[in-house]
């Protein structure tokens, strides 16, 4: 498909920016493929790139007041594309940043303000949600993630069987992963 004319792609945008939706849809036709192909090349996935894609059309259509302005269609678009892809890596990288964090029970490891942030954060939210166990998987976990005794050692120290030990902390682990994972969005989408 030909680039379409400049002036073509103005009067969409401002037809847009008038809340016109066969403008919108227009748009669409003219760029979705485009968008797709430049989201599929950078983040070589289909589904992240199709995700993208409507990310996109969505903020257009929720920024379309500001897009009257706009004096360079293309290059406001796919600067809308290349900043949609780049924070994706940003949030997939914070993700596997914290999770690991997490993982490793370290959170003293030096990073930039960004990282000391969102370290602060996550380890607030695991500290939160261990608080939010029972008694006994929260003893367990602490025991095993902080102290770094084996099963055996908190089955002896806690006068209760390794099975039952083995049980609280699959029980707790489970527990804070589930809803670390859901709150983790909310810790990531702050700091984009």
């Amino acid at each position: 498909m030909l680039p379409a004319d400049v002036s073509y792609e103005r009067e969409l945008l401002q037809r847009i920016a008038q809340e016109d939706e066969m403008a919108f849809r227009a748009l669409f036709d003219l760029y979705k493929e485009r968008f797709y192909a430049t989201a599929l090349k950078m983040t070589r996935s289909a589904d992240i790139a199709e995700e993208i894609v409507q990310e996109i059309f969505v903020t257009i259509w929720l920024r379309r007041h500001a897009l009257a302005e706009v004096e360079h269609p293309t290059a406001y678009l796919f600067t809308m594309v290349y900043h949609r892809v780049h924070a994706h890596f940003k949030k997939l990288a914070l993700e596997k940043r914290v999770k690991q964090h997490i993982v490793n029970g370290n959170m003293d490891t030096e990073c930039n303000s960004e990282d000391d942030m969102a370290r602060k954060e996550s380890q607030q939210l695991l500290q939160t949600l261990i608080r939010q166990l029972p008694a006994q998987q929260q003893q367990v976990y602490q025991l095993s993630t902080q102290e770094g005794l084996s099963r055996d050692e908190i089955a002896s120290r806690l006068h209760i069987s390794p099975n039952t030990v083995k049980n609280h902390l699959q029980k707790a682990v489970k527990y804070i992963r589930l809803h670390f994972s859901r709150a983790l969005f909310l810790v990531v989408a702050f700091f984009l």
